[in-house]
């Protein structure tokens, strides 16, 4: 069968609702075959996973609808998909842990791979949604999710569901800010029924990044939000930081040495119930700055800034928050401070003598000397 250009959004059978005709051979749903999951191509022990499961005393989760997939040691499920030779994809998924006690999950786009690791729990409800990167080499790409763990029950692994795929675009650089994608509006695709965010984990490649201009640099993730779930403060996305120096994100900007800059962003609260203080660090080269968000009335945000001179033709920009805060209706679940409307403007002192009072006074002076002659 041949293949289609994938539309952004989900894959076929990403939510692994659709199973086979006729249900699985004696009603198991241990997977051991190249097919039995329709779209998917499978090896190892891979099972079908209901909402409600059990096994033992553990409720397996189902992230999303009623099934999903467990990979047990040494399983991987692949999917072949029509893409555009050249061009950055970004891969969305919902991962949840079971039973192993070093749960990761391996995503690869041969020969490009991630590894995810899957022992932080951000939230209480014991999945997330992440979304890693890929570069296309070719005009068809196999998209591959294996759990390289073994464990002495071969069961135990990961669960995946919602699978989704978007292909990037780097933003234009606007003409007065340095930033690339400083308003976060580029990124990953973001399901529209899920209220958790997509977690950005490590990624030091900003050219292959989820988030286009952007490195993750930590090893912990930071979550990317929308407007129908969090409060952000400008436009429809914006970045929570989450888990204080582990969770950066960076940008090298372009400068001119021994000019002076001003680092403008907004700072603000998610509305998701995050325990105050919240604050960030800012760099900027070789400047930093320990910036706090301070409500007032109804806004939930703050605009704040820090000057720097400029010693290289290309700035280190980064952020992360100074606190390690959590939720508090659930005490558990990680969030921070959301950024957002991130500048980097040349800084002119020009302004200061032509514009407003500098004006005032040069025209003042000229009406002066008119008088006089």
């Amino acid at each position: 069968m041949g293949l289609f250009m994938i539309p952004p959004g989900p894959i076929p059978n990403g939510d692994f609702e659709t199973i086979p005709t006729g249900g699985f051979p004696s009603g198991e749903s241990v997977v051991d075959g190249p097919t039995t999951i329709p779209n998917w191509r499978s090896n190892g022990t891979v099972e079908m996973v209901e909402s409600g499961q059990k096994q033992g005393g553990m409720i397996l989760i189902v992230p999303q609808g009623r099934h999903a997939v467990r990979l047990g040691n040494d399983a991987e499920i692949r999917q072949d998909l029509k893409v555009e030779k050249g061009s950055i994809y970004s891969v969305t998924f919902s991962a949840a842990r079971t039973c192993a006690q070093l749960e990761s999950l391996n995503v690869s786009v041969p020969p490009a791979s991630q590894t995810i690791d899957l022992q932080t729990l951000y939230n209480v409800e014991g999945w997330d949604p992440y979304a890693v990167a890929f570069e296309a080499d070719s005009d068809e790409l196999t998209l591959v999710f294996t759990n390289q763990g073994m464990e002495d029950d071969p069961t135990c692994g990961p669960i995946i569901d919602d699978i989704a795929i978007k292909k990037l675009f780097t933003p234009d650089r606007p003409k007065d800010n340095a930033m690339v994608n400083g308003d976060f509006e580029e990124g990953p695709w973001m399901p529209k029924n899920v209220s958790l965010g997509v977690l950005l984990p490590t990624n030091l490649d900003e050219e292959i990044s989820s988030l286009p201009g952007w490195n993750v640099e930590s090893n912990r993730a930071v979550r990317y939000i929308d407007s129908d779930h969090y409060s952000v403060p400008e436009g429809k996305r914006a970045i929570e930081l989450l888990s204080g120096k582990e969770g950066i994100i960076s940008q090298m900007v372009e400068t001119s040495p021994n000019k002076i800059y001003s680092l403008s962003f907004a700072i603000g609260h998610a509305g998701d119930k995050c325990k105050e203080p919240l604050a960030v660090m800012a760099f900027a080269g070789d400047q930093a700055q320990n910036i706090h968000y301070m409500r007032e009335s109804n806004s939930t945000f703050q605009v704040a800034s820090l000057n720097f001179t400029a010693k290289a033709e290309r700035t280190r920009i980064a952020f992360y928050s100074v606190y390690y805060n959590t939720r508090s209706d659930d005490g558990s679940s990680l969030c921070g401070p959301v950024l957002d409307d991130i500048r980097v403007m040349a800084s002119s002192s020009r302004r200061n003598v032509f514009g407003g009072f500098g004006l005032r006074l040069v025209v003042a002076i000229w009406v002066f000397f008119y008088v006089l002659v």
